[in-house]
């Protein structure tokens, strides 16, 4: 049975409200979500500080807290593990086969939309044309979005103590546990471990 599917990948370093504002966006244009943490065998490095038990534990939080239950019921959380280096180019393709048969796996469905909110040519480049013919991408512009929310400007108020910005960027499931992350922020840029993918 073809349902329209919704796919979200994040990383969530951590979650902010522009990532609950895809994911609102994404519920309202599709009958099932797919969201994907990604980098889910990365932790301990600048871009990837917080571990995925955590990050797991915050989106479920705050959806439960933000979305009717109606909406949660909709929803498919995975975690996604990278299996190359961020900056492997070369390796785009492979990435978005395996991006994409992972997404049809959980979601059952061979199309589906795209939600992002990075540069949309490096997205395209993931998938070749067979597969990209069954995408539709709905780019959304960060710098349209929440005041061009991001989570390394909020990782950046945690660390200089901006806690206005960080009230305004996070949702409640972050704020709660700010100490928690702020303390493993504080020990991971003190001492980071490689971005290269580490064993799950």
């Amino acid at each position: 049975m073809n349902k329209k599917t919704g796919v979200f990948l994040s990383r969530m370093q951590p979650l902010h409200i522009g990532h609950l504002g895809i994911i609102e966006k994404a519920l309202e244009e599709n009958e099932q979500v797919i969201i994907l943490i990604g980098s889910k065998n990365k932790k301990e490095t600048i871009r990837n500080p917080l571990d995925i038990k955590l990050r797991r534990e915050i989106l479920e939080e705050a959806i439960e807290e933000k979305f009717k239950e109606e909406d949660r019921n909709r929803i498919i959380i995975s975690e996604l593990p990278d299996w190359s280096m961020e900056t492997d180019i070369g390796s785009n393709l492979e990435w978005g086969r395996y991006l994409y048969y992972n997404i049809v796996s959980l979601g059952e469905q061979k199309s589906f939309s795209f939600y992002f909110s990075d540069d949309k040519q490096i997205i395209e480049n993931w998938f070749e044309d067979m597969l990209s013919s069954r995408i539709t991408f709905r780019l959304f512009e960060r710098d349209n979005m929440f005041e061009a929310v991001s989570s390394t400007k909020i990782r950046n108020a945690i660390l200089n103590g901006d806690t206005k910005y960080i009230s305004k960027s996070c949702p409640n499931a972050v704020l709660k546990r700010l100490d928690k992350i702020k303390e493993t922020i504080e020990k991971v840029y003190k001492d980071p471990k490689s971005d290269y993918v580490m064993e799950e």
